[in-house]
């Protein structure tokens, strides 16, 4: 072992007692097992529980209310919120469309992995949809055909991709389905419009067809020259 002179100095992170407090109150509301609506201890409980003062409790709590997990109402004490997928997803909804602002190349790479997931999302679509679920997406694309050559064509087709993700039963994958078409609505519109909306509504026609047949690899391919076409 060589001699300690010779060893790396290593600075060793202390953590706030803020940060201690908020980690020791995500516990308590996982261990007491806290529901939604349920209202945490006040302020001066808090400040006897851990031993610290009012300013580090209430750092702590802004810091819980920030990731979503309580709600704070100025002379009441703080509740728990319910923590879903899409407010976990919100939770990073500034910072994403910071980051979508800030850089075109960013944009390309959000136009990337929506093809990547959506690819994955149908072949999944296919395999687990029920004639209920065809029944759904059935609707979503009337409601596309009906609104042909309209503004609200684009919202149809958002529905339309939004009920494949939702044939998959995967809340994470429902919650990102919708996170990515609305910051592609902001920030890369032409992906999400065509100059022929004809077209667009014959290519869903072939996804919903594979879908219904229940033809993965299909669904796929007709999903992967949709968002590839170049929009002529």
């Amino acid at each position: 072992m060589p001699p300690m002179s010779e060893i790396k100095k290593r600075t060793i992170q202390r953590k706030k007692l803020s940060d201690i407090v908020f980690e020791q109150l995500i516990t308590l509301i996982q261990e007491e097992g806290l529901e939604p609506g349920d209202q945490l201890p006040g302020e001066r409980e808090l400040m006897d529980t851990f031993g610290v003062g009012r300013p580090v409790v209430r750092e702590a709590m802004q810091r819980l209310a920030s990731k979503g997990m309580i709600s704070i109402q100025h002379g009441e004490r703080a509740r728990v919120v319910k923590v879903d997928m899409n407010s976990m997803i919100s939770q990073i909804d500034l910072a994403a469309r910071h980051l979508l602002s800030s850089s075109t190349e960013n944009v390309d790479h959000l136009r990337e992995a929506r093809l990547f997931f959506e690819m994955g999302l149908v072949k999944v679509a296919a395999q687990r949809a029920s004639p209920e679920d065809i029944d759904r997406l059935n609707a979503a694309f009337f409601l596309m055909r009906k609104n042909l050559d309209s503004e609200q064509f684009i919202p149809a087709d958002m529905d339309f991709h939004q009920e494949i993700a939702r044939i998959s039963g995967n809340p994470i994958y429902l919650a990102v389905s919708q996170a990515i078409l609305h910051w592609m609505a902001d920030y890369r519109m032409d992906m999400l419009s065509y100059k022929n909306q004809q077209t667009a509504l014959a290519e869903h026609q072939r996804i919903l067809d594979r879908i219904s047949a229940h033809d993965p690899d299909g669904a796929e391919q007709t999903m992967y020259d949709h968002l590839t076409r170049k929009n002529d």
